[in-house]
């Protein structure tokens, strides 16, 4: 099976998983979808105020090669939940990542994979103090627990990354 046939399948199974869940289990994974974004978002402009823009820039984004095997059900089942169509991958650009364009990641940031947000080269991280490693690394602590907390109501492990988990 190829990689745009398995997205597909993922997208429609992570769209009827949010469908099937009753209206209060429904408000309860939005609240942690919502809370997820928001940890997301923050990471981001943690390591953005490191230059990670510039870094990234200058370097082409060398850790974005394969950046495909990062996205998850859970990241899919934000966008369900923030009523906004998942960004389009293009596989033929293996190995680059097919959710990145000439400008960079395609994904604003709150929808990007954990992975993506919690990385951080050597360069980038070389320009954090202490304190704003001290930042990160909470933030990256918060984030995987509320994934916990998501996959918990979902009773199943919706954070693994769909393109690595055996296709199951």
């Amino acid at each position: 099976m190829d990689d745009q046939t398995i997205w597909n399948r993922v997208v429609a199974t992570a769209d009827a998983s949010y469908d099937r869940l009753s209206a209060t289990a429904r408000s309860r994974l939005d609240e942690h979808l919502s809370r997820i974004m928001q940890l997301k978002q923050d990471l981001y402009e943690c390591s953005q105020a490191a230059g990670s823009s510039q870094i990234c820039r200058e370097c082409g984004g060398t850790c974005c090669l394969n950046g495909k095997f990062h996205v998850s059900v859970l990241d899919l089942l934000v966008y369900r939940s923030a009523r906004v169509e998942p960004v389009v991958p293009h596989f033929e650009n293996s190995p680059l990542c097919p959710y990145g364009g000439t400008a960079g990641c395609l994904m604003p940031p709150r929808f990007r994979s954990m992975t993506c947000l919690v990385f951080n080269c050597e360069l980038v991280e070389n320009r954090m103090d202490d304190r704003e490693k001290e930042r990160f690394a909470a933030g990256e602590h918060a984030l995987r627990k509320a994934i916990l907390g998501a996959e918990e109501l979902l009773e199943y492990r919706a954070g693994r990354a769909v393109l690595l988990s055996g296709n199951d």
